[in-house]
């Protein structure tokens, strides 16, 4: 270990606080060397947030460092049972625990939390304001005031977004106290210079379509931005740049600016915001993707807009413009040539695959220029390796960005090991797939019914009218400028697909029966069979210096990775700066160790421009922490409100309206799924306790007679799409005297339902405001509630709950319940059974006839508005209709 790494384990169990170091540094083994410490003596720790990978790792290192069998790091999950859990809490140990199987368990007292002796949190920068974790530690610090609480992550950019990010994570944290670690801090600059660092830069130009490629797509993102500025001008622009479009956070940052006003934004602007999206991705895939993968997203991405079946749909307006023509046409060009193309007569190929292609094409199947550099850095490796080892050779780690990029790198060094290359060309299985996912593509679309050939969209589309000159220059263009020419270029994009689509469908129109395996490399593509003779009765261990590893980076299993090969070589084929740091702490914690590394770069690229970013905003990031951490005030424990005695004065009619006082706690009843919302944790700061339990119907209950169903924005148009606000209101209403829905709405979103422009005058059954107006219509007991953020709905609560009894636990569980049975009532089951097989009995209901009627001739003889008053509209209907159907007379 080196020093700074012991430094800082020493500043982490001295004094809680939250650690904030910098990728690549080592954090994982921080993690692993604090836990390591509580697993002598009778201590009690739970970690959160961490995955069954990292619990694996962790369990690992602890067996490496010699812990007992006994004291491991232990799993509690989902399936663990109550009374297990309860007894493992209290035999002490390190624990690794879901959030939401802690917060129950605390809740309920399970869990002792008095002898907790700390809580550690990993991947802090996931905590958020009213978070389960947030509400975790509340628990924790309210009933336990001298255990520790330390919080670990490696993410400074997540700390560094909206107002005095640090200070308000400090506050959910119940921290008082951070600890920077960055790249450029002095002990980790001395302890990472000492060894000479032997690593290759090797910048690979892009092929010149890679280039044209990149420059269009650039050149899109660039028309998308001006025109989403144009369109927005209320909102803050300065940071919609080129520059950080490039980068994944661009998309938060995007919304972040319009979720308050997303009711205003016009649809045009929310297609702007999703085309970036795509250019984005397409500019990640032309580096990472081969030429036959990547014209395919390409081709998917025209399929997705071209119009099918007569309706008109939302087209991405980039794809009208010259330069995203000129995108989409060299894509094609990497791929295949046409007559028509400039190119196709002086190009000679050489190419031919068993499949027969459309007529008339030849084949281009460029490569990826990175493979022929991969090709040579590997000659030059088993060149050097000759002198090492006495001629044995050095292990190589060949580490890559996904799984893709990893089964084709694989693939492409197995093919050049064999020497294929003059037998047929690399890409020659992948070619095949993607004419027969084209053929499906055109029997899916139904293209060749010809379903969208006069389908005209070119007024939709305001990039096309604005075309290159600036926005704020709008005057009319005639004749054959590039914007009149974009003007007709929907009709003629479908027009053009659909032929090139007919084509391949007529030349793939033969009885061939070898499966489509989809395009793209299969990471799963070459499985093992066993043989009779595959089992040998010895074993002969491969020698590590033979070994070739292609690995993904993956943040806390790279070191892991690195100590278990300890690789001579390393080729990074895609950039890392988090895995060229941990190279560096890896080169230093073993100088004996002789290592070259081979960094691989697109040279000019969109790839180096994010590698570039990424190690900027690092390094702004922990500046600003630094700022923010010299000048904020200490953030102080907030206690939970305690409940105050209150004077009620309840109806006047009753009793002369006399002066009650209300005693005891403030309960409410909660559902188990709806610990996923912050309005659990709310409640318990506001000084409500929270019973957690599973209920058939509602979510909360706040009385005996009063339930309510609460309802997100997205889950409330899912739940009228799915008809389940339908049942879920008709049980609310046949169950308790009050049954409420609870709209609520994102505090950093608009206290709006729908768009101005959406609101009909008429009830339609498409639109939302329409489907609530039917919905209390076809509910008179229901109660609405419009809350505009979790904060607002907790003072809801505790307004509805001053004048009403405390909830029961065990009756509200029991309501709905399938086995629900009350045991001093006794029933002749086999009235009970033909009650049951009725239609619009269910389960749920079955009960509450019982308990209106003694027998089924009385049940015979009731009106259909007495049912619809016992077990709702629907089911009454169809009960009622059952039993005075008739059937015709026998003879």
């Amino acid at each position: 270990m080196l020093e700074y790494q012991k430094q800082i384990i020493t500043e982490v169990v001295e004094e809680d606080g939250l650690l904030i170091l910098s990728p690549g540094l080592g954090l994982f083994n921080i993690l692993c060397s604090v836990l390591q410490l509580y697993t002598t003596g009778n201590h009690l720790v739970l970690i959160l947030n961490t995955t069954d990978e990292q619990d694996d790792l962790i369990q690992a290192h602890m067996v490496d460092k010699g812990v007992h069998s006994n004291r491991l790091l232990q799993r509690i999950v989902y399936n663990t049972p109550a009374e297990q859990r309860s007894s493992l809490y209290r035999q002490s140990g390190v624990f690794s625990i879901t959030s939401r199987i802690l917060v129950v368990d605390m809740l309920l007292k399970r869990m002792p939390t008095s002898l907790i002796s700390g809580i550690i949190v990993y991947n802090a920068h996931r905590v958020k304001p009213n978070s389960i974790e947030e509400l975790i530690l509340r628990i924790y610090r309210h009933e336990n005031e001298e255990g520790f609480i330390k919080a670990f992550s490696d993410r400074p950019d997540a700390f560094v977004t909206g107002f005095a990010p640090l200070q308000n994570t400090l506050k959910s944290l119940f921290l008082r106290k951070v600890h920077l670690w960055p790249r450029f801090q002095v002990l980790v600059t001395d302890n990472l210079s000492q060894i000479d660092n032997n690593v290759i830069e090797l910048q690979q130009p892009m092929t010149k379509s890679m280039d044209i490629i990149q420059q269009s797509l650039v050149e899109c993102m660039e028309d998308t931005l001006t025109e989403l500025r144009r369109s927005n001008p209320s909102v803050d622009v300065s940071e919609f740049t080129i520059e950080n479009s490039f980068a994944r956070s661009f998309d938060t940052i995007v919304r972040g600016q319009l979720d308050p006003i997303w009711h205003k934004v016009t649809p045009a602007s929310k297609q702007l915001v999703a085309d970036l999206k795509i250019l984005r991705q397409l500019l990640s895939c032309l580096t990472t993707y081969d030429c036959v993968s990547f014209y395919s997203f390409v081709e998917t991405i025209i399929a997705a807009n071209s119009p099918s079946g007569g309706k008109q749909t939302k087209q991405s307006q980039w794809l009208f413009l010259e330069a995203g023509n000129r995108a989409i046409v060299e894509s094609r060009k990497r791929v295949y040539l046409k007559p028509s193309d400039k190119e196709y007569e002086s190009f000679e190929s050489h190419l031919s695959i068993n499949s027969h292609p459309p007529s008339k094409i030849k084949l281009v199947l460029e490569e990826q220029p990175k493979w022929d550099l991969l090709n040579q850095i590997l000659k030059e490796i088993d060149h050097d390796c000759v002198k090492m080892n006495d001629g044995e050779g050095a292990p190589v780690l060949i580490m890559v960005s996904d799984k893709r990029t990893c089964a084709q790198v694989k693939e492409y060094i197995s093919y050049y090991a064999g020497n294929n290359r003059q037998s047929e060309p690399f890409l020659n299985k992948l070619v095949q797939n993607f004419f027969r996912w084209r053929a499906n593509i055109t029997s899916l679309q139904g293209v060749v019914n010809g379903a969208s050939t006069t389908q005209n969209t070119s007024t939709s589309s305001p990039l096309a009218r604005s075309g290159r000159p600036p926005p704020n220059k709008r005057r009319r263009v005639r004749g054959g400028s590039s914007t009149a020419a974009a003007s007709d270029r929907p009709s003629l994009l479908a027009e053009s697909f659909r032929s090139e689509m007919e084509t391949t469908l007529s030349s793939l129109d033969t009885n061939d029966e070898e499966e489509f395996t989809g395009i793209g490399p299969l990471t799963d593509e070459h499985e093992i069979e066993m043989g009779k003779d595959d089992i040998l009765p010895t074993f002969e261990e491969i020698p590590a210096n033979s070994l070739m590893t292609i690995q993904c980076y993956e943040d806390d299993m790279n070191d892991q990775i690195l100590e278990d090969y300890k690789p001579s070589f390393i080729v990074m084929f895609d950039p890392n700066p988090a895995f060229i740091r941990q190279v560096e702490v890896y080169r230093a914690s073993n100088p004996q160790i002789q290592l070259r590394v081979y960094f691989m770069l697109y040279e000019n690229s969109v790839e180096e421009q994010n590698y570039l970013n990424t190690i900027r905003k690092e390094k702004e990031s922990f500046e600003k922490l630094i700022h923010e951490k010299s000048i904020m005030a200490i953030p102080l424990p907030t206690k939970r409100k305690e409940k105050e005695i209150t004077i009620l004065r309840s109806n006047t009619r009753l009793a002369g309206g006399q002066a009650e006082v209300s005693q005891g706690s403030s309960d409410v009843i909660v559902d188990m799924r709806e610990f996923r919302s912050s309005l659990p944790s709310i409640l318990y700061a506001e000084g409500m306790n929270i019973i957690p339990c599973t209920l058939q119907v509602g979510d909360y209950i706040l009385s005996p007679d009063m339930c309510v169903e609460r309802k997100s924005m997205v889950d409330l148009i899912q739940s009228f799409s799915s008809g389940r606000l339908y049942t879920q209101c008709e049980s609310m209403s046949a169950y308790y005297k009050i049954p409420i829905l609870l709209i609520e709405f994102d505090q950093n979103r608009s206290f709006s339902l729908q768009n101005e422009s959406d609101i009909r005058e008429n009830i339609r059954a498409n639109d939302l405001s329409s489907k609530l107006v039917l919905l209390t219509l076809a509910f008179p007991k229901l109660r609405i509630i419009w809350s505009s953020s979790p904060h607002e709905t907790a003072l809801v609560f505790e307004e509805l709950k001053k004048t009403d009894k405390e909830p029961n636990m065990e009756i509200a569980v029991s309501i709905g319940a399938d086995n629900m049975e009350d045991g001093e009532i006794i029933y002749n089951m086999t009235p009970q059974d033909i009650l049951r097989s009725m239609p619009g009995v269910t389960s749920v209901n079955y009960r509450i006839i019982m308990n209106e009627v003694n027998n089924l001739a009385e049940l015979v003889r009731l009106s259909e508005s007495q049912l619809k008053k016992m077990i709702g509209e629907e089911a009454s209907r169809k009960l009622y209709h059952f039993i005075h159907k008739k059937q015709g007379t026998l003879n």
